[in-house]
């Protein structure tokens, strides 16, 4: 394997004319780093944000350092939503806008020069000494929509982007455009009033004090002078004071009483000889109505003698006890359940991992891995050759350990490409 000073190389990435991109990494830290070599003088110092910072100059060649799980754009082509190309854009615009402050062009701007971790973006190779192939508006555009694939037509901000490919609006005005949390449609409509005809206000009402008449009165009333005297209105007639009502009785009589004394008979015959008299049913306050319920004592408790249950009795036994083992058998389920993991979890994603020489074995230690695995960095996840199970997708970064070699760190993308993963060891 060839070192350039602390970093092993692993393989040629790219050419750009006589120089040679390589990936490799630290192996004292352990970071991945890009490597340009052949190149003379000394890498330039300036730090941009959205651009991969050069690390220095080691030998003949220019060390950038890369973030632990960025991925080349291209790896990511027809998977990326309209929030993550959002947020790229506008960080790739704000990087331009300072390499142009700078007088800095890229010119080689495509899906393998950015690197993209989740929200993230980083612009490869900013001040290689080498020409330019197309302005870095137009292929960061063709970049993204190669990136985006079908989803681009959809995206909110493409006719700006393609406007700003085609030198209609300039990169500030973009920049300025994706910071502005309005819609393309809502700033569309905004356009179109903006040259269409002015409204026409309404009329203001005249401010003469005048009271405006919307409408007449069918039959209006005749004024005062021209009404006919008319006679005088008769005396109201006095009123007759109503009789007070008649109150309930408190107690009604109860059906045993005596008969009623002989005044009261006396008075109920000439009732009688006179004829029925219609009475008008008078309603009767509720709130005065006093009613008396008559509660009957509890009965007696029968005490059956101890001894055997009664048939009830064992029935409701039986049912209890059927209940309280039902409760106990659910909850022993739940707790099964819970401490058992899934099938589907317990498997995630497998990646066969080969190993030539066929009788070679190897060690796969985990020394990173996405934010949401579970899985527990620093220890040794599996033997290999083998089936190695991942528990959420994306980028691993793994060493490899075999007896009489040199440890040998990999990002692993989960789950690969092919399928299966071959260590070579020896040279």
């Amino acid at each position: 394997m060839n070192h350039i000073g602390p970093y092993l190389l692993n393989r040629i990435r790219a050419r750009e004319g006589a120089i040679e991109i390589w990936e490799g990494q630290d192996t004292v830290t352990g970071t991945p780093v890009l490597v340009y070599r052949p190149l003379e003088g000394a890498a330039p110092s300036f730090r941009i944000q959205g651009t991969l910072n050069w690390q220095g100059r080691e030998d003949d060649a220019w060390i950038a350092e890369l973030p632990f799980g960025a991925v080349p754009l291209a790896q990511l082509r027809g998977e990326v939503s309209p929030h993550e190309l959002t947020a790229w854009t506008r960080r790739l615009l704000g990087a331009l806008l300072e390499m142009k402050a700078l007088g800095l062009e890229h010119g080689r701007l495509d899906t393998e020069r950015l690197w993209v971790k989740g929200d993230e973006v980083w612009i490869e190779g900013v001040g290689l000494p080498v020409p330019a192939r197309a302005a870095d508006e137009a292929a960061l555009v063709e970049a993204l929509r190669e990136a985006a694939g079908d989803t681009w037509p959809g995206w909110p901000f493409h006719r700006v982007m393609e406007r700003l490919a085609e030198g209609a609006v300039d990169l500030r005005e973009a920049a300025e455009y994706l910071a502005d949390p309005r819609s393309l449609s809502e700033l569309e409509a905004l356009a179109e009033d903006a040259d269409g005809p002015a409204a026409v206000p309404p009329p203001e009402p005249p401010a003469t004090g005048t009271v405006r008449v919307l409408g007449r009165p069918e039959n209006p009333p005749a004024p005062a002078e021209e009404a006919p005297l008319s006679e005088p209105a008769p005396p109201p007639e006095p009123e007759v004071p109503e009789p007070p009502p008649q109150k309930a009785p408190l107690f009604p009589p109860e059906p045993d009483r005596a008969p009623p004394p002989e005044p009261e008979a006396a008075a109920s015959a000439e009732a009688e000889a006179e004829g029925p008299v219609h009475v008008e049913p008078r309603p009767t306050d509720p709130s005065r109505v006093v009613r008396i319920d008559e509660v009957s004592e509890p009965a007696f408790e029968v005490i059956e003698p101890r001894g055997a249950a009664s048939g009830s009795d064992r029935r409701w036994l039986l049912r209890g006890g059927a209940l309280v083992l039902v409760v106990l058998l659910a909850l022993a389920v739940v707790w099964w359940k819970g401490r058992t993991p899934a099938p589907g979890a317990a498997e995630g994603y497998a990646v066969e991992f080969r190993v030539e020489p066929p009788e070679g074995r190897a060690e796969l230690v985990l020394l990173d891995a996405p934010e949401a695995s579970q899985l527990v960095r620093g220890r040794v996840l599996a033997i290999i050759p083998g089936k190695v199970y991942f528990d959420v997708p994306g980028v691993y970064r793994i060493q490899i350990r075999a007896e009489g070699y040199l440890p040998q760190e990999k990002l692993l993308n989960v789950p690969p490409s092919t399928g299966s993963v071959t260590v070579r060891l020896g040279p």
